[in-house]
């Protein structure tokens, strides 16, 4: 499964964008204007198969961060380079996002459970 998540505007409230999976556009996103995650390509894995475990791993990484996606409304309380999905109301802002989060959640979980491999890609 590719994730690809593009970054269209950035601002001191919130880095907007959108969430796309296997080319198909699914939702907007938000991140914290300093503490996100930095351009590149990451792989999400889940060593035990179940949710609550899985890890956003870097390549060769010194640590395994938490998941990367999570519901909410805006971003500046984001610590962890964590993503809000949902739909954009302003900037820095989505909203609708617990409905799109559950969606994102279960289509990656019937990944793990299939076995495909998961990579997200960041630009922007």
């Amino acid at each position: 499964m590719e994730i690809l998540l593009v970054r269209n505007n950035s601002a001191s409230w919130g880095i907007d964008g959108h969430l796309y999976i296997n080319r198909t556009r699914i939702c907007d996103s938000v991140e914290h204007p300093s503490r996100h995650l930095p351009a590149g390509v990451y792989q999400i894995t889940n060593d035990q198969s179940k949710m609550s475990n899985l890890k956003c791993q870097i390549s060769n990484p010194e640590s395994p961060i938490p998941f990367p996606f999570r519901h909410g409304d805006g971003a500046l309380a984001l610590k962890h380079g964590e993503i809000i999905v949902g739909k954009h109301l302003l900037p820095g802002v989505v909203t609708t996002s617990q409905p799109i989060y559950d969606r994102l959640y279960e289509r990656l979980k019937k990944a793990f459970q299939r076995g495909t491999p998961i990579r997200l890609t960041i630009r922007g």
